[in-house]
C-alpha cells in the first residue's frame, strides 16, 4: 500500500494589522492562532504588525508566519508604491466605511477577496453596496450589523461574532484589594461611543454613597485623537488632557468631574494577556455603549471571567443579551431604557443607536452593590453564556466558510 502525501494546508491572507491592545489586531490574532492550531489553513500575514506581544508558546506556533510575514514586507518595498501584489489562496481585508480596504488591503489581491466589516455607521449609500460586490464574501460581527447589510441588499454577507479565549478569561479567585473596596470594572478605548462619560457619571453618584467602591479602568486609546468627541456628553464633564507621552489622563479626568484622588485607578495601555489579573479584582462591570458594531470583545470577557456585567440594550449588545435564550432572562443587567443619542457626528446614520439612563445604571450598581449572591449567580451565568462564543468554535465558523469557497 502506498502511502499518502501529505496535502498542503490552504492558505488565507490577513490583510490587517495583529496587535494585542485593539480590536482589530486582537480578532486578527486569534485568528491567526486558532488557524495554526486546527492546521487546515495556513494564514499569510500580509501587513506589519504593531504592539504585539506573544507569549513563548505562541510565538513558536507563529515563527513560520512571522518570517513569512517579514518577506512579504520586504516584497512590498520592491514593488511601486502604487503596485499590487497578488496570492493565490483568498485574501481576508479588513474594511472602512464605505466597504474600502484599509491600507495594507489596498496592495494585496487574493483569488478571492473576503470583506472584513464592523460598521456603525448605517448609512448605506448605492456607491457602498457596488463596492461591497467587489468581494466574494462579506463578514461582519453582529446581527445588528447584518441586518444593516440585509436591508441594503448585500446578500453575500456572513455573521460571525468574535469569540474569547477561555485559557485567559475564565472564572477565578477575586484579587481582594486593600480595604476590600465593591470594584467597578470597565475597559474598551475611550471614545463617545463607549459611552465611558456615562460611566464616569454613574460611579459619580454612586461613589456619593458608597465611597468603598472603586472604578477600575482601561481606557486608554491608541488614537487619542478620537476622544474629543466625549466632550460632546450631556453630563458636561469635559476632556481629559493628554499626556506628553499622549496616554490619557484618566484620573485627572475623574477628579475634574467631583471624585476623590483614589477613587479612580487607570491601568494604563494593557496588553490583552494582562487584563485577567486586573480584571480579578473586580465585582462588576458596566459597558453603557452608544452603540457597538460588534458584540463588544472587553464586556465579552469580562463575562467569561464569570464577573456580572450590565450591558446596554442596542446595537451589538443584543446578540449578548440574547445568550439566555427565548424567553430566558439575559445573562447580565441590561440598561433597557435607551434614548436617542443627543450628538451623532454629521453624516452618519444612528438606525439603532441608544443613550442609557445613568440613574438606571446606578440602580444596577446598587442591585449588584447589595445582594452578592445574585450578583454570583448572575456572573456564573455570564460565564456559561460565553461557553458558545470560544474563539475556536467561532473560527470554526471561517474555517467552513474557507472550504465552501
Amino acid at each position: 500500500m502506498t502511502p499518502s502525501t501529505p496535502t498542503a494546508p490552504a492558505q488565507l491572507g490577513l490583510a490587517w494589522q495583529l496587535s494585542g491592545v485593539t480590536g482589530w489586531g486582537l480578532y486578527g490574532l486569534q485568528l491567526c492562532l486558532e488557524l495554526l492550531r486546527r492546521g487546515e489553513t495556513e494564514p499569510l500575514l500580509l501587513a506589519p504588525s504593531a504592539l504585539l506581544e506573544l507569549d513563548p508558546l505562541q510565538r513558536r506556533l507563529m515563527g513560520p508566519a512571522l518570517q513569512k510575514q517579514a518577506a512579504f514586507q520586504r516584497y512590498l518595498a520592491e514593488l511601486g508604491p502604487r503596485d499590487g501584489a497578488r496570492v493565490s489562496g483568498p485574501v481576508a481585508k479588513s474594511l472602512l466605511p464605505g466597504f474600502r480596504p484599509m491600507s495594507a488591503g489596498e496592495r494585496w489581491v487574493g483569488a478571492k477577496e473576503l470583506g472584513v466589516i464592523f460598521f456603525e455607521d448605517t448609512r448605506i449609500r448605492p456607491e457602498d453596496v457596488e463596492r461591497a460586490k467587489r468581494f466574494d464574501r462579506i463578514i461582519t460581527g453582529s446581527t445588528w450589523n447584518q441586518g444593516l447589510l440585509e436591508a441594503a441588499g448585500i446578500g453575500h454577507s456572513r455573521l460571525i461574532l468574535q469569540g474569547v479565549d477561555p485559557v485567559r478569561f475564565h472564572p477565578q479567585p477575586r484579587r481582594r484589594l486593600p480595604g476590600d473596596p465593591f470594584v467597578i470594572w470597565s475597559g474598551g478605548k475611550l471614545e463617545h461611543r463607549k459611552a465611558q462619560d456615562i460611566v464616569l457619571e454613574a460611579f459619580r453618584r454612586f461613589h456619593s454613597r458608597h465611597p468603598d467602591s472603586l472604578l477600575l479602568t482601561a481606557w486608554q486609546n491608541v488614537w487619542p485623537e478620537t476622544v474629543k468627541d466625549i466632550a460632546r456628553s450631556p453630563h458636561r464633564l469635559g476632556l481629559p488632557k493628554l499626556r506628553p507621552d499622549r496616554s490619557l489622563d484618566v484620573e485627572g479626568w475623574a477628579k475634574q468631574a467631583g471624585l476623590p484622588a483614589g477613587a479612580v485607578i487607570d491601568c494604563g495601555l494593557v496588553p490583552n494577556q494582562g487584563l485577567p489579573a486586573l480584571m480579578a479584582a473586580a465585582h462588576c462591570g458596566l459597558f453603557p455603549s452608544r452603540y457597538e458594531s460588534g458584540t463588544n470583545l472587553p464586556a465579552m470577557e469580562t463575562m467569561a471571567m464569570g464577573i456580572p456585567v450590565i450591558l446596554s440594550r442596542n446595537t451589538g449588545h443584543l446578540d449578548l443579551i440574547a445568550l439566555g435564550g427565548p424567553g430566558a432572562a439575559p445573562p447580565c443587567l441590561v440598561l433597557g431604557q435607551q434614548d436617542p443619542v443627543g450628538f451623532v457626528p454629521p453624516n452618519m446614520g444612528s438606525e439603532g443607536w441608544g443613550e442609557s439612563d445613568v440613574d438606571e445604571a446606578v440602580a444596577h450598581l446598587e442591585a449588584l452593590y447589595s445582594d452578592r449572591a445574585a450578583a454570583a449567580a448572575l456572573g456564573a451565568a455570564g460565564a456559561a453564556a460565553m461557553g458558545v462564543l470560544r474563539w475556536s468554535d467561532q473560527v470554526g465558523q471561517w474555517a467552513a466558510l474557507l472550504a465552501a469557497l
